[in-house]
């Protein structure tokens, strides 16, 4: 009687948590070649992605803009508060159409030359300095003719390490303003433009090439590539052009309320982006300065006008002022009468002033504004003071009244015409002057190295998703797995497990891929045994547990005849069933295997032998027991190969001459060892287990879910088959693992 051990306790949460964890950790060190592979893959992936950008570089330059820069004098002396913030002022301007404008049109940003590359690998092998001889040489020539087969005009288009070409002009009709065309250089220095195939004008380098009719002009300044080079030229519009720049623009402040700032620029032509930052700044400096000279000059072209009118009302004042005193005999004011002059004369020239004020807030704002409303109000206060002193002066004698009349009108001009003298020296003074608000604190410079891509950091952010995604695949398919893995699970369903065997490395060794004829799928054989050429390795040591298991187990059957099967394909049954046979006879018996697989059976290759003239060709009656049965090199190890593949295997089975042969060979032999195909795949598995003593069943490790094995037993329990037990084959053992999946379970015998 077979004695099974007790089921084991349930574990406790804590254990399951660590089985669990311990599990995950298995499963990832099970498959890190897996990991380490997807790693792999992802980071060359990463280093050819990134490799393959265009190199960005950057130039900086530092620039200072103050808060107030050479304020006008006449504004200052009329009181005029400074408005708004002029650094934000400055930095919108900076970044205004007028300046990136004006440096787009002084370097002509508008012509984009861009390379034609070989595709796919072309940037990546031009970034790594390689060259139009050392690809042709390292080229095989099969892919240099294939090139030259898939392009009809091949001639090495493609344009590789070291080769540029420079465009200094390019002219073209607005109708083909963002077209792109291809330049393509030919021998001797000359080139050729073409439009759709349409070629448009030819000329030489260093030349200006110019067709009239169609609108176009070229000046290519420097081309060194081989000929037969191509590039792509597209003339844009200067918008586009403006937004190209203002997006490589940047503008960082450098400071709390510094006022100094950093200007980068970035672009991947490393010779071009710190002239066009120079230019920039240099565009920015100068209207800057251009402006606050401007302000300067309109207020001397003011005065310039002004200036000859008062000097005018000076001369008609002193000559009204004279000839009345020569009529009244030099009439003289009294005291009284000069200290109205005095507040009169005051009141009138602050009204002057206020006037020349409002012409210019005129300009700039509107009535409501409130700085005009305060001079407004200033005015009107003048104005009622003028009036009360012109009352007192209406009391007065009336040749007082004229003489202080001719005499107020007399100073007011004069003072007013020696202040715009004066206003007029100091605006141009600060014209002459002017520096603006801007300061050029460090040129323009081109930063060492490149800004992007970061190869390194992409990399290894590649690698990095690599392995995550390896690992969260094995993740999930550990979690969404149901295939059998532990003998428990085998228990659970019904079946007693008769032996677990690992997984044999050194089976790999004897195992190879081969496609029978007239078939299109190739399948696994192994040739040679496992227990004779590696008799001390860790299965052939568990099948001799199984057959210490089934001597027990068979004494109860009612024969010696044994079916190894399995519910599907790749379980590993044959080579179960030739090694246990192997093992067996190794032991002493008398032993033989047949390759009841009619259809797929390979046991004969692990024998080096031929799978004709075996069990179909002996059931069709067409050759004779002595003929089918073969000896192997081990003593006592005898085996009957499949024969040919029959159109009826199951018919054969089940005809009477396979009952006689059985009934037979069971008189001569101490073991029969029956090999069958998939039991959910044909019923020949059912045929042959009704006439064997014990039937076992073959469960791979991780492959076979448990609705599978249900399924198998159903079919077979119905057909009138009782399965003994089951063998869990090809058990992993995890690394990682001191215990794995069967260390207590390699010697449970059943």
């Amino acid at each position: 009687m077979t004695n099974f051990p007790s089921p084991p306790s349930s574990p406790s949460p804590q254990e399951s948590d660590d089985l669990n964890l311990r599990k995950l950790v298995d499963t990832l060190s099970d498959h890190r070649w897996f990991i380490v592979s997807v790693t792999g893959f992802f980071l060359l992936a990463g280093y050819f992605n990134a490799s393959s950008q265009p190199r960005i570089y950057q130039a900086d330059a530092l620039v200072q803009i103050e808060t107030r820069g050479s304020n006008l004098a006449f504004m200052e002396s009329l009181g005029e508060p400074q408005q708004g913030n002029p650094t934000s002022a400055e930095l919108e301007i900076l970044q205004s159409r007028m300046v990136l404008g004006e440096t787009a049109d002084r370097l002509d940003l508008a012509i984009q030359v861009e390379p034609r590359r070989l595709p796919l690998v072309g940037d990546f092998l031009v970034h790594h300095g390689v060259n139009q001889e050392w690809f042709e040489s390292l080229t095989p020539n099969f892919i240099l003719q294939w090139l030259a087969d898939s392009e009809d005009d091949w001639n090495n288009p493609y344009v590789w390490a070291g080769e540029s070409l420079r465009v200094a002009r390019f002219d073209v009709p607005e109708e083909n303003v963002g077209s792109e065309h291809v330049l393509r250089l030919i021998e001797g220095g000359e080139f050729e433009l073409l439009l759709d195939e349409q070629t448009l004008l030819t000329g030489s380098v260093g030349e200006t090439a110019q067709n009239d009719e169609l609108g176009y002009r070229l000046f290519v300044s420097q081309a060194e590539a081989h000929p037969g080079a191509e590039f792509t030229l597209v003339r844009t519009s200067a918008l586009s052009a403006i937004g190209e720049l203002k997006n490589r623009f940047e503008i960082i402040p450098r400071g709390l309320e510094s006022g100094v700032y950093e200007l980068t620029l970035n672009g991947s032509d490393q010779s071009q982006i710190q002239p066009t930052l120079d230019t920039l700044t240099s565009v920015f400096l100068t209207q800057n300065v251009q402006r606050h000279s401007e302000e300067a000059e309109n207020q001397i072209a003011f005065l310039d006008e002004q200036i000859p009118q008062v000097s005018n009302q000076l001369s008609d004042a002193e000559g009204m002022l004279n000839d009345y005193r020569a009529q009244r005999d030099s009439v003289d004011l009294t005291f009284e009468t000069q200290n109205l002059l005095t507040r009169v004369v005051d009141v009138e020239n602050q009204l002057s002033e206020l006037a020349m004020r409002e012409a210019d807030l005129a300009e700039r704002y509107r009535p409501s504004h409130p700085n005009y409303q305060t001079l407004l109000r200033q005015r009107g206060q003048l104005e009622a003071e003028r009036d009360r002193l012109n009352t007192l002066v209406n009391e007065l004698p009336e040749t007082q009244q004229e003489v202080l009349r001719l005499t107020r009108d007399t100073q007011v001009n004069q003072q007013v015409y020696v202040q715009l003298l004066n206003q007029l020296q100091e605006m141009r003074l600060v014209k002459a002057g002017t520096v603006g608000n801007v300061r050029i604190l460090d040129a323009a410079m081109l930063s060492p190295g490149t800004i992007a891509p970061r190869i390194a950091l992409i990399t290894a952010v590649s690698g990095l998703i690599g392995a995550l995604l390896a690992m969260l695949v094995l993740v999930v398919r550990m979690l969404l797995s149901r295939a059998i893995k532990t003998p428990e699970q085998l228990e659970e369903l019904g079946l007693p497990v008769y032996a677990t065997l690992p997984n044999s490395g050194e089976q790999a060794g004897l195992t190879e891929r081969i496609r029978p004829r007239r078939s299109k799928k190739a399948q696994e054989v192994f040739r040679g045994l496992l227990a004779i050429k590696k008799p001390a390795e860790i299965a052939v040591e568990a099948l001799r547990g199984l057959r210490t298991s089934l001597y027990f187990a068979m004494l109860e059957s009612d024969n010696n005849r044994l079916m190894i099967t399995g519910a599907s394909p790749g379980v590993g049954k044959s080579f179960i069933a030739a090694n246990l046979a192997a093992v067996c006879a190794q032991a002493g018996q008398k032993v033989l295997l047949i390759d009841a697989d009619m259809r797929r059976g390979h046991l004969h290759h692990a024998f080096h032998g031929k799978g004709v003239k075996g069990l179909s060709e002996l059931l069709a009656r067409r050759i004779s027991l002595e003929e089918a049965i073969r000896h192997s090199d081990l003593d006592g190890l005898d085996y009957v190969a499949r024969g040919s593949v029959p159109p009826n295997p199951s018919e054969l089975l089940m005809q009477q001459s396979f009952h006689e042969f059985l009934d037979t060979i069971s008189k001569s032999y101490d073991l029969v060892i029956v090999d069958t195909p998939p039991i959910l795949a044909v019923t020949d598995a059912s045929v042959v287990g009704k006439l064997v003593g014990t039937s076992l069943m073959v469960v791979r490790f991780d492959t076979n879910p448990p609705g599978e094995i249900k399924a198998a037993k159903r079919r077979l329990e119905s057909a009138g088959v009782r399965l003994k037990g089951g063998i869990l084959n090809g058990v992993k053992k995890p690394t990682s693992s001191r215990h794995g999946y069967y260390g207590s379970y390699l010697y449970a015998y059943r």
